[in-house]
């Protein structure tokens, strides 16, 4: 009952969003029915379960379950705040209730994913006026999401996939050959995830062969943790160290050396925004993803970069998609600003 109080309280104090029956937050009809919307940072379950071991491989359909609750973000209904990053507070003490909560969360968070089916996700689309997604593949060493991904966008004109290749796969050029048979629009690389730095011999190795393609290149950056956080014991020491692993000065060296293809550095840095505008002035060939930036970072980036760079995202399943919309909303001056960021930017890159 407190935990429904608390959405209803949310919900007064953004006359934008409304519940859907599901429990989650979506956006009003009304501000965005004029608005051709490209989520260009999605996942779902068939693109990110070779992650994980046979035993959790468990795909479940369930239309009225909240993903919200399921997921790690925000860290607890307490913390929400869309006015911060992943809008929600960090907690910087293990051994408090809001703590104690984040633990749990970041442990059992991953299961939204078992939820998250691409009929769940073109459900939620339809209920936040998003028109189309790309859904991003995530795959560890010599496993492959290829071709179910290639079965569901074919049958979908909705929805673009990115391909994913470990740089410790065992024999890469031929994973790029397939992927380039296949209806992808660009690659995906997850430092933190996959367990590799994204400056080392053989990420920079496998993004010289990709940047051959002629197609984009999507890669988590910056630390998911500010540093009060990352100084305690709330994220795991391996946490930590893979978090590190897509750290924004590790990009200079990567960005330095293929300078002439586009790379979309996911989730505007994180928590290490600042860095990530000033990189954004120097390197005219990155784009960035707004998914989990308030409202005051869009604004910046709009101040500092211009609207032609940036990507409507949101990281669903893991993020309400409604929250980067109406952050989107807020941070815009005008119709111009919104239509690239919501569309025409994504359209570009996706040679739409």
């Amino acid at each position: 009952m407190r935990y429904k109080k608390k959405k209803y309280t949310i919900l007064s104090e953004n006359k934008e969003l409304e519940l859907a029956l599901n429990g989650d937050f979506k956006i009003k009809k009304e501000f965005v029915e004029n608005y051709e919307i490209i989520d260009f940072h999605c996942h779902n379950y068939e693109g990110l379960c070779e992650l994980f071991p046979p035993f959790l491989q468990k795909k479940k359909t369930n239309k009225y379950k909240s993903l919200m609750d399921l997921s790690c973000f925000p860290f607890s209904i307490d913390l929400f705040d869309l006015n911060k990053i992943y809008f929600s507070h960090c907690p910087t003490r293990l051994f408090s209730i809001s703590g104690l909560k984040t633990k749990i969360k970041l442990f059992t968070g991953v299961f939204v994913l078992n939820y998250a089916t691409t009929e769940k996700l073109l459900m939620d689309m339809n209920s936040n006026g998003i028109s189309k997604a790309v859904v991003l593949q995530i795959n560890p060493p010599n496993k492959n999401s290829a071709d179910i991904m290639e079965e569901i966008i074919t049958q979908n004109n909705r929805l673009y996939t990115f391909g994913s290749i470990h740089p410790f796969d065992e024999d890469v050029d031929r994973k790029i050959e397939n992927y380039m048979n296949l209806h992808i629009k660009g690659w995906k690389i997850n430092p933190h995830v996959c367990g590799f730095s994204i400056d080392c011999g053989e990420s920079l190795a496998l993004i010289e062969k990709l940047s051959k393609t002629g197609l984009p290149i999507l890669c988590c950056s910056g630390l998911g943790f500010p540093q009060e956080v990352l100084s305690t014991h709330i994220v795991s020491k391996q946490t930590k160290k893979d978090m590190k692993n897509q750290s924004l000065d590790k990009y200079k060296i990567v960005l330095d050396t293929f300078p002439n293809n586009n790379f979309i550095l996911a989730h505007s840095g994180c928590y290490e925004f600042d860095e990530m505008v000033d990189l954004l002035k120097n390197h005219q060939n990155v784009y960035t993803d707004i998914s989990i930036q308030p409202t005051e970072h869009i604004k910046t980036l709009l101040e500092e970069i211009g609207a032609e760079r940036i990507l409507f995202g949101t990281d669903y399943p893991f993020v309400t998609q409604a929250f980067s919309i109406l952050s989107v909303l807020r941070a815009t001056k005008n119709e111009d600003e919104r239509i690239l960021i919501f569309s025409r930017n994504a359209k570009k890159l996706l040679g739409e």
